[in-house]
């Protein structure tokens, strides 16, 4: 996909990438879907010399990401990892000008894995660059963001969604302009790559929308369904607080809007919880429907 929107970003790093690098560690965060990740290869590509080209296949160029575990736990980037990103940068490049790492989801790395990266980033090689990308900096220390030059991102406006797809959803499934007003590219990308599994999101999130107006057994069945897949909820549970927001916006009642911001947080809550840890989904959703709404 190509990138749309942040040309301020990319002037930028372009500028950083054709100078001195005085920079050799850099911090891209953001909401997720928004097109850090591919900002980051592009910046990747330009780094080791071949601007415009896959950076993926280069011998100078290591990703990490997060892996499941044995046990079926959240995804994370382990100790070990970190510390076998070390050791590629603490080699000299074998046909580049510089070695470069890309983390992406850097926030699930674990805090033994937070501690090797430190080591790399008060030690650095001089021809070595590290990359991370996160969307939620608060799960990183606030020793390792601080050795970083952070480059914010934020949602596209809706306009530069719509010109920047143009027709590249012809023949796919209906995108509504709800998902265009959440600035993340990723969204709409998905409902193009995989119009099965957006579709089967979209119908989730139309259910989220009508809570309120389902029975018991009806919050209960939904609960179920949701529970199946943490990760994925989570992220549904994303559009839903967007949505909500959007809402408030056409809502003045002071009591509305404080019912509405105290349901928002339980929702986001939630997603936290969903996200980061390995409490029973089915639990936390059911208090979710049932108790909060």
């Amino acid at each position: 996909m190509d990138i749309i929107g942040h040309g301020h970003q990319r002037e930028l790093l372009g500028k950083i990438s054709r100078g001195g690098l005085p920079h050799h560690a850099f911090l891209f965060f953001g909401p997720e879907g928004v097109g850090k990740r591919l900002v980051a290869l592009e910046f990747v590509a330009t780094l080791l010399g071949f601007p415009g080209e896959d950076p993926s296949r280069k011998q100078d160029f290591l990703p990490i990401a997060p892996v499941s575990k044995k046990d079926g736990g959240k995804r994370s980037i382990s100790v070990d990892t970190v510390r076998e990103a070390g050791r590629f940068l603490s080699r000299f490049p074998a046909e580049a000008r510089r070695r470069v790492v890309l983390i992406d989801d850097a926030d699930r790395m674990t805090e033994e894995a937070q501690n090797a990266l430190l080591k790399l980033l008060e030690e650095p090689n001089t021809t070595s660059v590290l990359i991370l990308v996160a969307s939620r900096t608060g799960l990183l220390r606030d020793t390792v963001v601080s050795r970083t030059f952070r480059v914010p991102f934020s949602a596209i406006p809706e306009d530069a969604m719509r010109s920047g797809f143009g027709s590249a959803l012809s023949g796919t499934s209906a995108v509504e302009p709800f998902f265009f007003s959440l600035g993340r590219p990723g969204i709409v990308a998905g409902a193009a790559t995989d119009p099965d599994a957006f579709s089967g999101r979209r119908d989730l999130l139309r259910s989220l929308f009508r809570i309120s107006a389902l029975s018991f057994s009806e919050r209960l069945s939904l609960s179920e369904k949701l529970s199946a897949s943490p990760s994925e909820t989570a992220e549904v549970f994303e559009w839903w607080v967007a949505g909500l927001r959007n809402m408030r916006k056409r809502d003045d009642s002071p009591k509305a809007a404080v019912r509405l911001y105290r349901f928002l947080e339980d929702i986001e809550r939630t997603t936290r919880s969903l996200r980061d840890t390995n409490a029973n989904a089915r639990l936390l959703i059911d208090r979710l429907f049932l108790i909060s709404i």
